[in-house]
């Protein structure tokens, strides 16, 4: 058995997906990893390339060649197929510090958590520059008991595709499957498998490198918008869940999905606030119904969202659509882009 199981999901990236690949392949961890390359129906290149890499690296690079079906059905794929003792996800588009993943390859060994947690670095497109996302109160080598350990450690933060390590069986365990040709699944990714976490660890490396800013990338601004209708879409599916197994959480997992969902409930209306009056007509019936919608399956949560000054103000103006500025607006889905990295597919 290998130790860790990569899944790469690939589509039209083959401008990036060498730098993907190499990323990984150092010489003294190639037994130990396996590279799931899973090609989501791409048009261009890309399973050219992804074969070569097979044909070089046999006992290293597994290659999954589909129809496409978005993110979702990527990760599906590789899961059902993974041999790993641990899983985790890269996007093609990102990468791995080679130097600081080989140290996390050797120290795999030695932990059985349930999931392992890291730091990653954002890389911005626009500007050449990069920010440090790291976990700053959680103590490193401790085993953490997930339903007893202080969620105020995690500074609002979440695990996240990429800082976050897991075990194979608990995925497996927790009957994870994403949506297909839906974006935004990675929130389902980031909830479900919660239920069945006992453990955590983390490893103060910095291993995950996320790119940002290709107009492809559902977290552009604009994708962000055009996609609402699958926000939406995951967003219900989020909730519905929490109902669902609401008796069956313990109190940290309830605390910590119900934060998740809260965060994504007030980027959800604000996609709307950033349209603003004029597109009134148009976009009213929808988030109207929305609204609606959450108020009768969770009053709770419902509520909860008139914490938030502008939801609560369009909700008692008949949602008048108070126009938000649209840095807010960006600084807002840069925030999401922590627990959500969705791909034009």
């Amino acid at each position: 058995m290998k130790i860790l199981t990569i899944a790469i999901p690939v589509y039209n990236t083959e401008k990036y997906i060498r730098r993907c690949v190499d990323s990984l392949l150092v010489n003294e961890i190639q037994n130990d990893i396996e590279v799931i390359l899973v090609n989501d129906g791409s048009k261009d290149n890309s399973i050219k390339i992804l074969n070569k890499y097979k044909e070089k690296y046999p006992e290293t690079i597994v290659v999954i060649d589909k129809e496409n079906g978005g993110h979702g059905s990527t990760i599906n794929a590789a899961l059902e197929k993974a041999t790993g003792k641990y899983f985790r996800v890269l996007d093609s588009d990102d990468w791995f510090d080679s130097k600081n993943f080989t140290e996390f390859v050797k120290k795999l060994y030695e932990e059985d958590a349930d999931v392992i947690v890291t730091n990653y670095k954002k890389e911005f497109v626009y500007n050449g520059e990069s920010e440090s996302i790291e976990w700053k109160h959680l103590k490193e080598n401790k085993v953490y008991d997930f339903n007893k350990f202080d969620l105020k450690d995690l500074d609002n933060d979440y695990f996240v595709m990429a800082n976050s390590t897991y075990k194979t069986e608990i995925l497996r365990n927790s009957k994870l499957k994403l949506m297909e040709k839906t974006f935004y699944v990675d929130m389902q990714f980031n909830t479900i498998p919660i239920k069945s976490i006992k453990t955590f660890k983390f490893m103060d490396l910095d291993i995950y490198r996320y790119y940002i800013g290709r107009p492809e990338q559902s977290m552009n601004l604009q994708n962000f918008v055009k996609n609402r209708a699958n926000h939406e879409k995951v967003m219900k599916f989020l909730i519905e869940y929490y109902n669902s197994n609401l008796k069956e959480f313990s109190d940290n997992q309830e605390k910590y999905i119900k934060q998740i969902i809260f965060y994504m409930l007030t980027t959800h209306y604000y996609i709307y606030c950033y349209y603003g009056k004029t597109e009134k007509n148009k976009l009213y019936k929808e988030v109207k119904n929305f609204d609606k919608y959450l108020k009768n399956v969770n009053s709770e949560l419902y509520n909860m969202m008139n914490k938030i000054g502008i939801i609560r103000y369009n909700r008692k103006t008949n949602f008048n659509f108070v126009k938000i500025n649209p840095y807010l607006f960006s600084k807002i889905i840069n925030r999401c882009g922590r627990l959500v990295k969705g791909k034009e597919e």
